[in-house]
């Protein structure tokens, strides 16, 4: 890459893609083009496995895609980086959500598996649930009974969950996984050592630029990492004041065009 040329990682929910109209803005889709076409590279940093892309992002183009937060890592067409939780932990994940009546899912590179199929459950819950049901082509199962090779697993807190338990028990997996609290009703079980700021400078080792030419655009307590990592962090007008504090910059929210403002700001397009 020429010294000229920067790395955009782009966060998915609520940062690219619109929740509440379930839809990449128009606009957001012009400013990524505009900006590979100046030699930018554009890439996905999400918490999302890569079974959980909607086509019209995947249609999008973009140049690699950092899924389940830089446990797996794809870079113009090739896997460079992925691991994956050993079968005994997930069984203990199990048993942790079970005892303490968590829900959620194991999400991997083939398969999201859900624990059931309760949408009332949670609010995010119920949304990760219609989505797979208005994508049939992202696979997903509707049981925990033969989860197989999971990047992480997102839970969620309901009726009748002990959260305070559940974070307790966690303490019994610490050696090997991590968690990120999104906030007091949902988080994210990750192996240890990784989330969006390491997947973020793997990258940039790889393609053998500094970390001051990467630009993070996120909404969300699990962009924080990324936001520390990138010489430029951007956050959506609709993020939570926790980012926006750590910020560089705050844009318009994701349905305000927040995108292609923020990439005109910095001239990236």
């Amino acid at each position: 890459m020429s010294e000229n040329n920067k790395v955009i990682f782009l966060d998915v929910d609520a940062t690219l893609y619109s929740k509440e109209q379930r839809l990449v803005p128009e606009s957001a889709i012009t400013a990524i083009h505009a900006a590979q076409k100046n030699g930018h590279k554009v890439l996905i940093n999400t918490g999302r496995p890569l079974v959980y892309f909607e086509k019209e992002i995947l249609d999008i183009g973009c140049d690699g895609y950092l899924c389940s937060n830089g446990v797996h890592i794809l870079l113009d067409g090739e896997t460079i980086y992925h691991k994956i939780i050993p079968d005994t932990v997930v069984e203990q994940i199990k048993r942790i959500c079970e005892e303490n009546n968590i829900y959620g899912t194991f999400e991997g590179e083939k398969c999201s598996y859900f624990r059931d199929h309760n949408v009332d459950f949670h609010p995010h819950y119920g949304f990760m649930i219609t989505a797979f049901e208005l994508a049939p082509y992202m696979a997903h199962e509707f049981t925990w009974d033969h989860v197989e090779d999971p990047d992480k697993a997102i839970v969620f807190t309901g009726p009748g969950s002990n959260a305070s338990g559940f974070v307790a028990a966690l303490d019994s997996i610490s050696d090997t996984m991590d968690y990120i609290r999104i906030d007091d009703t949902q988080y994210e079980i990750l192996l240890k050592d990784h989330d969006k700021g390491t997947g973020l400078k793997y990258v940039a080792d790889h393609l053998d630029i500094s970390t001051d030419d990467c630009y993070a655009f996120g909404d969300s307590n699990n962009d924080i990492s990324m936001f520390k990592a990138a010489g430029h962090s951007i956050a959506m007008g609709n993020s939570c004041d926790e980012l926006k504090e750590i910020a560089e910059y705050v844009t318009d929210s994701v349905n305000d065009d927040g995108l292609y403002n923020a990439f005109e700001h910095y001239h990236l397009i």
